[in-house]
């Protein structure tokens, strides 16, 4: 359930930023005489403001260096973003102060590049909203078209997957690039395997400055060391009354262990947690055992929530949210999410919907009592 803002660019010099003085942001934006212009850069995808200057005449100019192209935003006051690749080069901006999401970017060519993504992404976000309104319209109707309901929910859906292959092409065909970077690590891992793209990220030098090269190798790098047959990685946290514990607490213990993350303020978590105890119920006697792995925040909100719904296996946090330990080593990306270990603590399986979990725990029991 992260979030973020939209899309960017690339680069195909490794590190040929580096060798220039700096970049020259030089804007026009008629009408916006004494409005603050606000540079910021995303880090950890949250936008932090670099710079700043007031609109003179129509004009205004930023200064500075980066160590690799990123994607930056500019607000003039309260309007914006306009969305770019800064580079150590000479850039111009022409702000629409009535359309500012129109404003023109040149002097840039990851901007370029990215001005050209951005372009096809539109063209599949105009098709799809077509779609959409009509699926919508036809929703209003009193008459049901199921086969007219059908044929449009299948465009959309193909329509998904042609989106999803364009950025992957894009990422192929620009290797070494931050914005292949950029678009893998927020939007294609959300929708592919980032394994399939390791060829992509593998490319990069171990120690590119961008952010998100680091990132992207920093998420391959879990799910390959987490993947099915590999044995768990360990964290430690604090139990609800406050006690270290670390998941080889329970993992590797002789039981099979669920590894459930989950959070109070997480609706689809609470709503799952009923048939989770039913399972929990039918299984522990039998050698079968959970650890919660909660991502909240407020202690006693994460107390609450074990105890309304009843959750009767061991649990732990570090109350980090989203910047919990257990989302990093275990490249979390939504909730609920499972991890199914073995006797031994090798991960089996990933991701488990309970119908499935249900049905493998059956055989994967049984088929202990059968060899012992």
């Amino acid at each position: 359930m992260k979030h973020f803002i939209w899309m960017a660019t690339a680069v195909f010099a490794l590190y040929a930023c580096v060798e220039h003085q700096g970049y020259v942001i030089s804007g026009v934006a008629e009408g916006c005489d004494g409005q603050t212009v606000y540079l910021q850069q995303l880090h950890h995808s949250e936008p932090v403001i670099t710079d700043s200057t007031v609109v003179k005449k129509g004009k205004f100019n930023l200064k500075g260096t980066v160590v690799c192209p990123d994607f930056h935003l500019i607000y003039i006051g309260n309007n914006g973003p306009i969305q770019f690749f800064i580079e150590n080069s000479k850039i111009n901006i022409v702000v629409h102060k009535d359309s500012i999401h129109t404003s023109v970017v040149k002097g840039s060519e990851e901007n370029d590049l990215f001005v050209s993504l951005r372009e096809k992404l539109e063209e599949f976000e105009k098709q799809t909203r077509h779609l959409n309104d009509e699926y919508m319209s036809l929703q209003l109707t009193e008459d049901q078209d199921e086969e007219k309901e059908t044929s449009l929910l299948s465009q959309m859906n193909r329509l998904s997957v042609e989106r999803t292959e364009f950025l992957r092409g894009f990422a192929e065909s620009h290797p070494n690039s931050v914005v292949s970077a950029f678009v893998i690590d927020n939007v294609l891992s959300h929708y592919m395997d980032i394994e399939e793209l390791g060829h992509i990220i593998d490319a990069f030098e171990a120690d590119h400055p961008s952010q998100w090269v680091q990132s992207t190798k920093e998420r391959l790098a879990v799910v390959r060391r987490t993947k099915t047959g590999q044995p768990f990685t360990d964290m430690s946290m604090r139990d609800p009354d406050g006690n270290p514990v670390k998941l080889s607490d329970y993992a590797g213990q002789g039981k099979y262990l669920l590894v459930d993350f989950w959070a109070s303020w997480c609706r689809p978590c609470r709503m799952a947690n009923p048939q989770m105890v039913e399972l929990y119920r039918k299984y522990k006697d039998r050698g079968f055992e959970i650890a919660g792995v909660s991502l909240d925040r407020n202690g006693q909100e994460w107390v609450e929530a074990i105890s309304t719904d009843m959750l009767e296996w061991k649990h732990m946090s570090d109350l980090k949210f989203w910047e919990s330990d257990a989302v990093k080593l275990y490249a979390v990306n939504s909730i609920p999410y499972t991890i199914l270990l073995d006797r031994q603590g090798i991960i089996i399986e990933k991701g488990i919907r309970i119908d499935v979990l249900d049905a493998l725990l059956n055989g994967l029991l049984n088929d202990r009592q059968a060899t012992e």
